[in-house]
C-alpha cells in the first residue's frame, strides 16, 4: 500500500500565490500529477527533474511530484555542460520538467538507485563538483516549524528573491505554504526599484544575501518598505562589518542567520533586538536543532572555545545521493569552525576550507577582506586561496570599486601597513561583480577563469 500524501491537494486552491488565483495554479498541478503518473513505476525508481526558471512553472511541478510521494530532483537551469555531465553521472530521472541538455547526456552504464519520497536539492560546496543532499518532505517541514516558533506565530508571508532550485528559495515557498501565508516572486531590480508585492503591513518577510541587501539599502523607494518588513533575514555568506553597521544605523528589522543546504536552511538565526544592540554572532540556535562545537579530537568544547559546529535535529539531511547516509545521533559535521558565547549564541569564524596556509603561515581570508574594505577605497572584496609553487597557495583578493573613488597603489600600500607581509594579497583582481552564483556563494569556475586571464594578462606584460 502506498503511503499517504504529506499534504492535502486541496490546500493549493487557496489564493497563496500573489498574482495566481489558487484554482488556476490547482489546476497546473494536476496537469503535472497527470504527466508522472504517465510514467508508472518508472518515476517512482528513477525520479522526477525540475529544471523550471519560472517559479510558478516549478512550485507546480515541485507540489505535484512531492503529493505523488515521487522522488523529486531540483537542478540549477544555469548550469553549464561540466555540471550536466556530472549530474549525467549520477542520476537518470524517468520524467522531466523544464528545458534540460541531460536528455542527451552520456551517462554510466548504472547510476545509484533514487529513493522513494526523497527531494535532492543540489549543494556545490566550496570544493566545487555538483552533489545532491537528500531531504524528505519532513525535514523540511520541520525546519519551517522551528523558525516559525522562533519569530512567532502566525502565517509567514514571504518575497522571493531567491532561486527555487537552491534550499534558500525553496524554504521560502514551503514556509509560506505550511503556515498558510502568502509569497510572492520577485526580482531583486524590481524591489530596487520600489516594486515591492501588496503584502499585509508589518507581514513581509525577506531572505537575502548580503550584495542583495547592499544594493536594496543604497534605494530611497527599497529602504522605506524594508523598514516596514517583519523580518529580513540575511545569509548565504558572511555579511561585511560595514554593511551590518548601515543597517543597525538604519534600524532594519535584520535577522542575520546560518545555515545550509545540508540542514534545510536556517538553524540559528539573531533577533533585531540583540543584532541592533551591536551583538556580532551568527545567532541563537532555533528549537528543532542542536548546535555544539568539537574539538579536533571529536569531544565537545567548553563556552567561548573554538572549534567544529556539529548540527542534530529534524531538519538534518540523509546524506548525499551515493555517497552514503547520514547518522541521526552523528549529526551533521559542517566544514565551518566557531563557538558559542556565555549567552547561548552561535559565533562563526569561518569554513576550515576557506582557511589559507601560504608559505607555513595559516591565513583567515575574512580578516584580509575586512582589511580591505576598511581603506575605503573598495566597496566589495573577496579574498581566496589559489595553489601556487612557491608559495604552496597564495592570496588573490577580487575587488569591486563601483561608485568608490579607488587609486589602488595607495589602499594597496595601507594593506601593507596594516597586514603582516604575508597575509597581502599576492594578486589583486578589479570585477564589475564578485564571481559568487545567485546564492552569495563563490561560483569556483568563474573565479579560476578570472584568475587565469588575470595570471596571463600578467605573464604578458
Amino acid at each position: 500500500m502506498d503511503p499517504a500524501p504529506p499534504f492535502d491537494l486541496n490546500q493549493l486552491r487557496r489564493d497563496w500565490i500573489v498574482g495566481v488565483r489558487g484554482s488556476a495554479f490547482f489546476r497546473r498541478v494536476e496537469r503535472r500529477i497527470a504527466a508522472i503518473r504517465k510514467q508508472g513505476m518508472a518515476a517512482h525508481t528513477r525520479g522526477v527533474l525540475i529544471v523550471e526558471p519560472d517559479p510558478l512553472k516549478f512550485a507546480a511541478a515541485f507540489f505535484a511530484a512531492v503529493h505523488e510521494r515521487m522522488p523529486v530532483i531540483l537542478a540549477n537551469p544555469r548550469w553549464g555542460r561540466l555540471e550536466w555531465t556530472e549530474t549525467a553521472d549520477q542520476l537518470n530521472p524517468a520524467v522531466l520538467f523544464g528545458p534540460c541538455p541531460l536528455d542527451g547526456a552520456k551517462r554510466k552504464k548504472r547510476v545509484p538507485r533514487v529513493a522513494p519520497s526523497t527531494i535532492l536539492i543540489p549543494t556545490g560546496g566550496t570544493s566545487g563538483g555538483v552533489r545532491f543532499a537528500i531531504h524528505r518532505w519532513e525535514t523540511l517541514e520541520a525546519a519551517c516549524e522551528g523558525l516559525t516558533r522562533f519569530i512567532g506565530p502566525g502565517p509567514v508571508d514571504s518575497c522571493c528573491v531567491l532561486p527555487l532550485f537552491h534550499v534558500s528559495g525553496l524554504m521560502q515557498l514551503m514556509r509560506s505554504f505550511t503556515t498558510g501565508g502568502r509569497i510572492a516572486f520577485c526580482r531583486c531590480e524590481d524591489l530596487q526599484a520600489g516594486r515591492f508585492p501588496k503584502m499585509q503591513k508589518g507581514s513581509l518577510c525577506l531572505s537575502l544575501v548580503p550584495t542583495q541587501l547592499q544594493r536594496l539599502i543604497g534605494s530611497r523607494r527599497a529602504l522605506r518598505r524594508l523598514l516596514l518588513a517583519r523580518a529580513i533575514f540575511l545569509g548565504g555568506s558572511p555579511a561585511p562589518e560595514a554593511l551590518l553597521a548601515r543597517a543597525r544605523e538604519l534600524r532594519l528589522p535584520l535577522f542575520p542567520s546560518y545555515g545550509m543546504t545540508e540542514t534545510a536552511a536556517m538553524v540559528a538565526a539573531l533577533p533585531p533586538d540583540e543584532f541592533l544592540s551591536g551583538s556580532s554572532a551568527a545567532g541563537r540556535p532555533l528549537g528543532h536543532v542542536k548546535i555544539d562545537i568539537l574539538s579536533e579530537g571529536g569531544k565537545p568544547c567548553g563556552v567561548g572555545t573554538n572549534g567544529r559546529i556539529r548540527i542534530k535535529g529534524r531538519s538534518i539531511f540523509k546524506g548525499y545521493h551515493g555517497r552514503g547516509r547520514t547518522s541521526p545521533e552523528t549529526g551533521h559535521l559542517t566544514d565551518d569552525e566557531g563557538f558559542i558565547d556565555p549567552h547561548g549564541r552561535l559565533h562563526v569564524i569561518g569554513r576550515r576550507d576557506r582557511l589559507v596556509i601560504s608559505g607555513g603561515e595559516k591565513i583567515d581570508p575574512q580578516e584580509v577582506e575586512q582589511a580591505i574594505l576598511e581603506t575605503g577605497a573598495v566597496e566589495q572584496a573577496l579574498v581566496l586561496g589559489w595553489p601556487d609553487p612557491e608559495w604552496g597557495r597564495k592570496l588573490v583578493a577580487f575587488y569591486v570599486t563601483a561608485g568608490v573613488e579607488s587609486d589602488p597603489r595607495r589602499w594597496e600600500s595601507e594593506l601593507r601597513a596594516e597586514l603582516a607581509h604575508y597575509k597581502v594579497p599576492k594578486l589583486m583582481i578589479q570585477v564589475k561583480m564578485l564571481p559568487l552564483d545567485a546564492r552569495g556563494k563563490v561560483d569556483r569556475r568563474l573565479m579560476e577563469r578570472l584568475i587565469r586571464k588575470a595570471l596571463d594578462t600578467q605573464a604578458a606584460s
